[in-house]
């Protein structure tokens, strides 16, 4: 009898040990996957940096405007004005959005929503897609720009969107 209890505490300990064991595995793939997952968003959001940084220089924009990327954003990319005075834009990427764009698709957002803080830091009521797209093409080409509404308006152009590209070809 007592060796039947001894073996029955000794396989409770042992199971105990195991399902403890266990539970520290799954957490720790848990605090694993999350640090990868945060990771790869820093990873992304700083290429994102790199690409605003690079051209807010090239169209001269003395302003700071930094990248986030967010789970859902309706327009896809949006550019959002300082909280407060003298403060940064923020450029907001959707996710599933910033990972379907090439290289110069990036650009080619990058610079329409630099175009959007372009305005209005020179003409803050005269906010237009066409004027953005000016700007835009200043630095990058017609052609990546127009790759990159196809991109967004098979997901529905905001009310008031044009129907077609908004800047007249040269």
């Amino acid at each position: 009898m007592k060796s039947s209890r001894l073996r029955l505490n000794n396989s409770l300990t042992v199971s105990l040990f195991l399902a403890m064991s266990l539970a520290a595995n799954v957490s720790a793939a848990a605090d694993s996957g999350a640090e990868a997952a945060a990771a790869e968003l820093q990873a992304k959001a700083q290429r994102v940096q790199e690409v605003i940084d690079d051209l807010r220089g090239r169209l001269s924009l003395t302003r700071q405007v930094t990248a986030a990327i967010v789970p859902q954003n309706p327009l896809m990319v949006s550019v959002l004005a300082p909280v407060e005075r003298g403060g940064a834009y923020r450029v907001a990427f959707e996710g599933p959005f910033l990972d379907s764009l090439s290289d110069q698709e990036l650009r080619a957002v990058v610079a329409h929503e630099l175009g959007h803080v372009w305005i209005f830091t020179h003409h803050p009521y005269l906010q237009t897609e066409q004027l953005a797209n000016s700007v835009a093409l200043r630095v990058v080409t017609r052609d990546t720009l127009e790759r990159v509404y196809g991109k967004v308006w098979p997901h529905g152009a905001p009310a008031g969107a044009p129907v077609r590209f908004t800047v007249p070809a040269n």
